[in-house]
């Protein structure tokens, strides 16, 4: 009988891991399309690492077991399967369906050596913390704000890191429960962000002068506008902005960024917020929730992709940042593609194209 359980629990694995062609997070009857880990769960589908259970189904509270995590990070990280070493765990030999796989982020130091693996216990979150910093090697600051974790806590440099990379932000209360065990929706969402996460510089080049094709949804207009670096006003680089067909002048254009904090805002005397700001480093998902308190309270700001390619200008870019942008004062969304090093190439409203870089001029 506990012969015949092994098998049916394998034979469930692998139908979840088992990628299939065309399913997407959004086509399972489970997964809401407002679900707010809907990016992360299509994003692990796509590339096939993830899978879900029979009649479109991918249970997304129910707990992930550690033999499950092995599978998915093998597969994320491209890890070797042949030639492996036995991590000689006594309760995963070699006949164990996915002994390759728990080999072999054993041997990467991803897993700790021990007597047993337990694949079939549910992974906690601390110890998630734990694998994804060890198989990302993930750096960051080794404070922790979290109200249950302090350097007595195991994994506490590791909940730390993943902390400063944005990949968690805990609960609402504050807490990061590091030994609640972990669903499916979590791990997918906290594997996805660890695998997209980017650091890059969205600011324009100030040894270049921008132009730009804008469609005005003001006043239905047309413009050609040519940026140009004007000056640095302690805090935010300044650019003058001027249509190069009429001469008119528009506000100036303001960009910060400090490593940690993006804004772009327009230079006008009753403006004291940027009209968009987000934390660095970025990953896909969302990043900002419109139930979120601050001065750009009521938006939902969601990277779309992190490798993402657009065209703009006839140009095709590649690594491209996508961010949406939804208020609950509205129904437009607006799409932002960035560029490192570059900056805003393209913007939409809806289906509209608002802005595209036409080009850029070394001065």
């Amino acid at each position: 009988m506990k012969k015949m359980l092994k098998i049916v629990c394998a034979l469930l694995l692998a139908v979840w891991l088992i990628p299939m062609e065309g399913v997407q997070a959004a086509s399972f009857k489970d997964v809401s399309k407002d679900n707010t880990l809907i990016t992360e769960i299509d994003y692990l589908v796509e590339k096939g690492i993830i899978n879900g259970y029979p009649n479109n189904l991918f249970k997304p509270n129910t707990y992930v077991t550690r033999a499950q995590v092995a599978v998915m990070l093998t597969r994320a990280l491209g890890l070797q399967t042949t030639n492996v070493k036995d991590p000689k765990y006594q309760d995963v030999p070699t006949t164990h369906p996915y002994y390759k796989e728990i080999a072999a982020v054993q041997n990467t130091g991803i897993f700790d050596s021990a007597q047993k693996f337990n694949p079939n216990a549910p992974l906690s979150r601390g110890d998630m913390a734990i694998v994804l910093q060890r198989a990302f090697k993930l750096k960051g600051s080794e404070t922790s704000y979290f109200t249950d974790v302090s350097a007595k806590t195991r994994g506490y440099k590791e909940i730390s890191a993943i902390s400063s990379n944005n990949i968690t932000r805990g609960y609402d209360d504050g807490s990061f429960k590091p030994n609640l065990p972990l669903t499916r929706a979590h791990f997918s969402a906290f594997l996805a962000r660890a695998l997209t996460l980017s650091n890059p510089n969205l600011l324009k080049d100030k040894a270049y002068d921008y132009t730009y094709s804008h469609y005005s949804l003001k006043d239905k207009k047309h413009y050609t506008l040519k940026y140009k670096y004007s000056h640095y006003d302690d805090k935010n680089d300044v650019w003058a902005i001027s249509d190069l067909n009429s001469n008119k002048v528009f506000n100036s254009e303001l960009l910060f960024s400090d490593g940690d904090v993006f804004g772009q805002g327009v230079a006008r005397d009753y403006d004291l917020f940027y009209d968009l700001a987000f934390e660095l480093p970025l990953r896909i998902g969302v990043i900002q929730h419109e139930d979120d308190g601050g001065i750009i309270s009521g938006v939902r700001l969601t990277v779309k992709a992190t490798d993402g390619t657009v065209r703009a200008g006839g140009v095709d870019y590649n690594n491209v940042i996508v961010l949406e942008e939804k208020s609950v004062n509205s129904d437009g969304v607006s799409t932002y593609y960035f560029v490192d090093g570059i900056g805003l190439v393209k913007e939409l409203y809806n289906d509209v194209v608002v802005y595209e870089l036409l080009e850029r001029t070394a001065k």
